[in-house]
């Protein structure tokens, strides 16, 4: 670890964020952009045994090398800033300012939501999930007037700054999964265009999509298994998912058409293809429901009744 870091060492909270200007840097010499990414991934494996204070100033340091551009055009920096804030959580017996450190992690946060989404497949969207869900909690509780102080400003070449309103986001979507276990997934539905609200344990999308299936498809695909039924003023599409089996049905097609569902293939790959429905050799009608679909509705607890009505 670079004696930088030592004056973090003790436990003076008071003055960390003073400390902290006076170790941030404002340009780097482009030929030492690779050994500092070099020092800062060691760094970053070596975190988890600094006290608390030394790890939170490793994180800082890392958004100060984004923001002078040193990962330009490298997203490597992403898993490396996952398992930094990952360590700021800290041990019960740890000491320390739960306003000062959970700003900090709603900052690191903002930046790795950065271009990428918590229901999403990417490399990214993966990376930033497995960070959210072990330091969310945290977030909920920073400070504007830390937050300020924690942010960065700069016009350097593939520079990566988050914004104020950024980590406000961030602290809005943590403060309201604390109070509500549904508030990640409505948060992913917004961000794909949906209004969505959860009722009797089915997913219920609307907006001004085109095809509800593809809608439904692309829904059920951010909630994971379950039950979606989308629908707008043309149409409604309905689409029960558990295990490896996935059943739909649709206003303008009634009857029920059923797929299996193996890894890697997801509902919305499934019925991403041209306007009409995917090849299925097993369909049937929509009354009575027959008993594939009905075990599916009991396996997500939902009521076929009530899921009927919707598509009449």
């Amino acid at each position: 670890m670079d004696d930088v870091f030592a004056r973090f060492s003790d436990d003076r909270w008071d003055d960390f964020l003073d400390e902290l200007d006076k170790i941030r840097v404002s340009v780097v010499d482009p030929a030492e952009r690779q050994q500092m990414k070099v020092t800062a991934r060691r760094d970053a494996r070596e975190a988890g045994t600094q006290p608390l204070l030394v790890r939170m100033a490793l994180a800082d340091h890392y958004l100060n090398l984004l923001a002078i551009g040193v990962w330009a055009g490298d997203e490597s920096w992403r898993a490396d800033l996952r398992d930094l804030v990952v360590s700021l959580v800290p041990a019960e017996d740890e000491s320390r300012d739960d306003a000062l450190l959970s700003s900090v992690i709603a900052v690191v946060l903002a930046q790795l939501l950065q271009d990428a989404r918590l229901r999403g497949g990417s490399e990214a969207d993966v990376i930033a999930r497995s960070a959210w869900d072990k330091a969310q909690e945290w977030a909920a509780y920073a400070e504007d007037r830390h937050v300020e102080r924690l942010l960065y400003a700069s016009t350097e070449a593939g520079a990566r700054v988050v914004t104020a309103s950024e980590v406000q986001e961030v602290i809005e979507l943590a403060t309201a999964a604390a109070d509500d276990q549904h508030a990640e997934t409505i948060a992913a539905l917004e961000t794909e265009g949906f209004t969505a609200e959860f009722m009797n344990g089915v997913w219920v999308v609307e907006g001004e999509f085109r095809n509800a299936v593809r809608a439904a498809a692309r829904a059920i695909t951010l909630t994971g298994h379950g039950c979606v039924l989308a629908r707008n003023i043309r149409s409604s599409a309905v689409m029960l998912w558990h295990e490896n089996t996935l059943a739909m049905a649709d206003s303008k097609v009634p009857r029920w058409r059923v797929y299996p569902m193996l890894a890697p293939v997801t509902p919305q790959s499934k019925f991403s293809g041209g306007e009409g429905l995917p090849f299925t050799r097993e369909t049937h009608p929509l009354a009575p429901a027959p008993e594939v679909v009905r075990r599916l509705a009991d396996a997500v607890g939902v009521n076929l009744s009530h899921l009927l009505a919707a598509l009449r």
